[in-house]
């Protein structure tokens, strides 16, 4: 049986509710506001989603 944590990943889901409220365009905003305005390399929004799916199901393999 599959673990409930497992089930949610909240990284899945926080990037799915950002999609919903940025009318699909949050990959583009956040590589605005990191990359132009911050300086940094990159948006961070893959590995930020994979972080947040370890935290609730330890074995989480990318699957995207």
């Amino acid at each position: 049986m599959k673990k409930f944590g497992c089930k949610i990943k909240l990284g899945d889901w926080l990037e799915t509710f950002l999609e919903w409220i940025t009318f699909g365009n949050s990959h583009y905003w956040a590589y605005i506001v990191a990359v132009e305005w911050l300086g940094y390399e990159s948006c961070g929004c893959d590995e930020r989603r994979i972080k947040m799916n370890k935290w609730t199901c330890k074995n989480y393999k990318d699957e995207k």
